[in-house]
């Protein structure tokens, strides 16, 4: 028997064993149990498998009396709801993560709606992407967390964990509320937030208890979320191109607060309230 031989046959078992043990942990994990995404589902989709990575860094929290929700379905009204990617409910305060498992050159800056992805293209030609704010993004997450469990300020922190396979280029972050890390670094990241203590277990486990429910949508119901968010996303592209027809300034959009059409978006011209032009979103 060749000496190769023994060494693909051993490296096969070794492969065969850690395989099967990186399954079994899955399968045991509080993601698994919420998610109900099979080992290989999570393995293959970035999405999930950026999820995923989030909750087995911070394992060592689970240990320590925190929960993890993942793809909770908060509800915004009118039908609508905001999908934030996990949470970790800890005695030092509610961590609300968005995961972006992106590779290239991340260019972004708070107060931009839209930031970039920079990839290297054929002939070294740069390839770009835009995405959507994702501190915004998380911001309207805490917003209507915040709404349904009493919180009025404080005990949130807002955690945009990126992969390690991108590198921050021109990122620039204001907010001290809100941490933006890899995920090589997200341990660290949170390290100085969970040494203090808000809450006891109890409310803990109470947080938790009222949220579950909003995690175990039907496929149904989680499609017509990604319908409608994607038809917000279009809105706000469309958003870049218009312009008032009597001041010819911008047009945002906006949401109604008051009236019978309270809560739905729209246009009104940006140079409020010397020009009040408002057009219904189409």
């Amino acid at each position: 028997m060749s000496i190769f031989f023994i060494v693909v046959v051993a490296f096969i078992i070794l492969y065969c064993v850690y395989g099967a043990r990186e399954v079994d942990d899955y399968n045991k994990s509080q993601y698994r149990k919420i998610t109900k995404n099979s080992f290989w589902d999570v393995e293959f989709d970035k999405g999930k498998n950026g999820e995923y990575k989030i909750y087995k860094s911070l394992l060592q929290y689970e240990i320590d009396g925190a929960k993890f929700l993942f793809n909770c379905y908060l509800p915004k009204g009118y039908n609508e709801t905001t999908e934030i990617d996990a949470i970790m409910i800890h005695r030092s305060g509610i961590y609300v993560f968005e995961s972006k498992n992106y590779s290239g050159w991340i260019f972004g800056n708070e107060r931009n709606t839209w930031w970039t992805q920079s990839l290297l293209g054929e002939g070294y030609s740069a390839q770009k992407e835009r995405f959507y704010n994702p501190v915004w993004q998380n911001r309207t997450h805490i917003k209507y967390l915040r709404k349904k469990l009493g919180l009025v300020d404080g005990k949130i922190y807002s955690v945009i964990v990126f992969s390690d396979r991108c590198e921050f280029k021109d990122v620039t972050i204001f907010s001290d509320d809100v941490i933006l890390t890899y995920q090589f670094q997200l341990v660290a990241s949170i390290q100085q937030y969970t040494n203090k203590t808000m809450f006891n277990q109890e409310k803990i486990n109470e947080y938790y208890d009222l949220l579950y429910p909003y995690t175990q949508l039907t496929e149904e119901q989680k499609q017509e979320h990604i319908k409608n968010l994607q038809e917000r996303i279009n809105l706000r592209r469309l958003q870049q191109n218009k312009v008032c027809p009597r001041c010819g300034s911008k047009l945002v959009l906006r949401v109604a607060k008051r009236g019978a059409l309270a809560g739905h978006e729209f246009y009104g011209c940006s140079n409020y309230p010397r020009c009040r032009y408002t057009e219904n979103k189409k």
